[in-house]
């Protein structure tokens, strides 16, 4: 069960713990660190590392993948059989981790980058985006593809059920960008901010079929969006209007028709996130992060009206340049805060160049109410960086 209260957190891969031994790295978390929670990766994404205190390996280059064995009868679901992910060598190797986690009274939530993804894309091209030139995204899943929504709600229902963590912390639930890639990227001048929006749409057969469902032409759309981008991007980059995709442009170009087809974007991904905030539901479980939005942003792509009366605690972060201004911030953002939901707040130990500096950012959070606190990624941390984190103890002990 989440914990209530206070708690120390830390971000952290299953690697980072069996690199260590389990014992060893969770003896370290405990007496040097002071923590107790995991937020442990259930999937991620493909990623290059430097990892200044592994004891097996400085560098690591990682395809991503999910840290599990599939085992849940809802896999049967889904024609997507998860990438395994480097390091998983048995069928109890997340078990293993998460058990002696909880001998120790251990908070374990999982983060889990769902669509951005190397491996799925190219095994499974029919579940790609699909841009309006008619190009797959090769690094993502759709979130329209019922195929796809399948196996989103198979990831959660494993983590919650199987290995029985206390929340999901979400990563890529939606649609992607254009240039979110993991391959070696040759585009010398990045068109403008609008056609990297326009760029970004995707248009394969699953969301040209919701659309219709919602009496939205998108094939008269994406012939448009075409059109447009023909003429745009051989252009001068110095005759470019690099304006940004706002709302009023969004609602007037194309004769509306962009508008009503984000619309329809926006119920594809708020359903799938009200999916999982059901699972969630029926586990007593966390989905996160949020913060305190309540309304329905068709730009954004989500109604945070649905996660709102659920969320459990609400992830703030402060802004300014000094002190003053951080703690004004803090305070503002935590009257937003819900009387049914507990703020939080993650801290980059590596963003500090000494433990005292860092010790005041977190108590300043400390006192103006937040007690819990998580801590970036472990494994891309120094040691002396992850020390620092138990100097500020005192912000999430008990009393």
């Amino acid at each position: 069960m989440l914990k209530r209260g206070s708690s120390g957190g830390i971000y952290i891969h299953p690697w980072d713990i069996t690199d260590e031994g389990i014992d060893d790295c969770y003896d370290f978390l405990d007496q040097s660190c002071g923590l107790n929670e995991l937020f442990v990766a259930g999937a991620y994404h493909a990623s290059t590392f430097v990892l200044p205190h592994n004891p097996k390996r400085l560098v690591r280059w990682d395809d991503g993948g999910i840290y599990f064995t599939p085992k849940h009868a809802r896999w049967g679901d889904t024609s997507i059989q998860p990438a395994l992910g480097s390091g998983v060598d048995s069928d109890s190797y997340l078990t293993q981790i998460v058990d002696k986690a909880r001998d120790r009274y251990w908070g374990v939530l999982f983060f889990v980058v769902f669509h951005y993804s190397v491996p799925l894309p190219t095994r499974y091209p029919h579940t790609c985006c699909i841009d309006a030139l008619g190009e797959p995204h090769r690094t993502y899943l759709c979130p329209s593809n019922p195929d796809v929504r399948s196996y989103d709600l198979a990831l959660v229902e494993e983590l919650l059920d199987t290995y029985s963590g206390d929340g999901i912390r979400h990563e890529s639930l939606g649609f992607g960008g254009w240039n979110q890639i993991a391959l070696c990227n040759k585009v010398e001048v990045l068109p403008t901010p609008r056609d990297q929006f326009l760029l970004s749409l995707c248009f394969c057969e699953h969301c040209v079929s919701r659309a219709h469902e919602e009496d939205v032409d998108a094939l008269s759309l994406r012939g448009s969006i075409r059109d447009h981008l023909y003429r745009s991007l051989p252009q001068n980059p110095t005759e470019w209007d690099d304006s940004a995709p706002d709302e009023q442009w969004a609602r007037n170009v194309f004769g509306g028709q962009l508008w009503r087809y984000l619309d329809v974007r926006c119920n594809t991904v708020s359903s799938l996130f009200g999916e999982v905030q059901n699972l969630c539901n029926s586990h007593d479980a966390a989905f996160m992060p949020f913060g305190t939005r309540n309304d329905r942003d068709v730009m954004a792509c989500n109604d945070y009206s649905l996660m709102y009366p659920h969320l459990k605690r609400v992830s703030l972060g402060a802004t300014g340049n000094d002190p003053v201004a951080q703690r004004t911030s803090l305070q503002a953002a935590i009257e937003e805060v819900p009387h049914h939901a507990e703020p939080e707040i993650m801290h980059n130990q590596r963003s500090f160049d000494s433990s005292p500096k860092l010790t005041e950012a977190v108590m300043l959070a400390r006192d103006v109410g937040i007690r819990h606190h998580s801590f970036h990624y472990y494994g891309m941390s120094r040691r002396h960086e992850l020390e620092w984190i138990g100097d500020s103890r005192d912000a999430w002990a008990k009393g």
